[in-house]
Order: structure tokens, then sequence, then C-alpha cells
């Protein structure tokens, strides 16, 4: 039979300071459904542009099988790579960051 797990060192579970549902609504624009993740996977817009931004670095293009751990990481981000959607987000922050400054 199984023991149940505890909580480690005693700490209580995170419970989110906001409300969520609330959030969402009051921000629909900035949730996105990803185009290349299974279940409809909603992240936000900055989160699709840091994975587009990543996944075109060049430094990810020379990665073998080895080590092991950043193999996985560049496959997880090879669908990102030819997004339209990330490359249309990524553009629109461009622009954004431009005028900003």
């Amino acid at each position: 039979m199984r023991r149940r797990r505890g909580n480690r060192a005693g700490k209580k579970n995170f419970v989110p300071s906001i409300d969520v549902e609330a959030w969402l609504a009051k921000n629909p624009m900035s949730m996105v459904t990803c185009p290349n993740q299974p279940g409809n996977l909603k992240i936000s817009a900055q989160s699709c542009v840091k994975r587009h931004k990543t996944a075109n670095e060049p430094r990810f293009a020379t990665i073998g099988a080895e080590p092991f751990n950043l193999f996985v990481f560049k496959m997880n981000l090879k669908p990102c790579a030819d997004c339209e959607l990330g490359a249309r987000l990524a553009a629109k922050a461009a622009k954004s960051d431009m005028a900003a400054a």
C-alpha cells in the first residue's frame, strides 16, 4: 500500500493571490492559443514571443544529441521557429519597443 505524500517541509500549497478567471475576463488579448502545442494550450503573448526568439537563435542550430537536456530543450522549441503567430507577435513587440525608446 502506498503512503500518501505530504507537503515538503510543511509548506502550504500555492494559492494564487488574484482571481485568475476575473483577470482573464479583463485581459482577453493577453493570452493566445498556441497552434503548435497540443490541447489548445493558452500562453501569454510575451511567452510566445520569447519562445519564438529563443527558437531562432543561431546557437541552437549546432546542438546535437549531447548533452541530452539541451537536445530536449531544442526539440521542444523546434515548432516555434517557423510559427507564423510567434513571428507576427515578435514583430509587433519589436515595433512597440522601438516606439517606446
